[in-house]
């Protein structure tokens, strides 16, 4: 089977680590940004809370991606799965 820029890879254990420090680092900015609670933020929180899940979604794909430079492949994985 021919390989996809759009495969799933199973992460190695450098690209978890990576993947849990980013996932922290991401939670404390969210955890600061909900800490503004007065009216007239909502839609500026709003508007920062969805770039902070599109810039995880970015490191998740420049961490696969380092996988396979580092690698020069990687398992590929049938399908996403969460947990």
């Amino acid at each position: 089977m021919q390989k996809s820029r759009f495969d799933y890879v199973k992460y190695d254990d450098v690209a978890v680590a990576n993947q849990e420090m980013f996932k922290g680092i991401m939670a404390d900015l969210e955890t600061s940004v909900n800490s503004f609670t007065s009216p007239p933020t909502q839609r500026a929180k709003a508007l920062v809370l969805t770039k902070l899940e599109e810039a995880y979604m970015w490191l998740g794909k420049l961490i696969r991606d380092d996988q396979i430079a580092r690698n020069g492949s990687a398992e590929r994985k049938e399908e996403r799965k969460d947990g």
